[in-house]
């Protein structure tokens, strides 16, 4: 009856090995590249953690812009259909919006991760609501073909973006 017992715990042990290995390499596996209008997303800068902001192009909102900061810096302006990457050290940040209404989001940054946060208009009292929420690979992937990478300031959207108001 022990030699049965050890067996038991053995196969346990063994299952209980393959099922972490293969949670790993599942995580470790991020899929094939994504493709945006703007080029391939690549990877982290080594020790770096990188957060993809983006804005799913929609009729909701569409003449506002979504400016995203961290403490007094801005960061980015999305427009309808743009997205922007930031490197981040790794460690706890603090990315928010601000206008009618502030919206904060809390992110722990690891070092050779990459994050994805997608900026929705919602409805607000006198305009519309920037609104920043985690999302994630797929959802990025899925929307890639149709965004363009925010160029900063020079880019010809966000002063169309200016112009009509800003949902900062």
């Amino acid at each position: 009856m022990g030699e049965h017992m050890n067996r038991k715990i053995l196969a346990i042990a063994l299952a209980a090995s393959a099922l972490t290995i293969g949670t790993s390499v599942a995580i470790a596996a991020d899929g094939p590249p994504i493709t945006t209008k703007s080029g391939t997303l690549g990877a982290p800068a080594s020790g770096m953690g990188q957060i993809v902001f983006f804005r799913p192009g929609s009729i909701m909102g569409a003449a506002l812009g979504c400016t995203v900061h961290e403490d007094d810096k801005e960061l980015a302006r999305l427009g309808s259909g743009k997205y922007y990457v930031v490197s981040a050290t790794p460690g706890k940040h603090l990315y928010f919006t601000k206008g009618e209404a502030t919206d904060k989001l809390n992110l722990e940054v690891e070092a050779d991760e990459t994050y994805f946060v997608k900026c929705n208009i919602g409805m607000g009292i006198a305009a519309g609501r920037a609104n920043l929420s985690p999302s994630d690979r797929d959802t990025f992937a899925k929307k890639a073909k149709g965004l363009t990478m925010w160029a900063g300031a020079k880019d010809k959207d966000d002063k169309k973006d200016d112009k009509k108001g800003d949902a900062k």
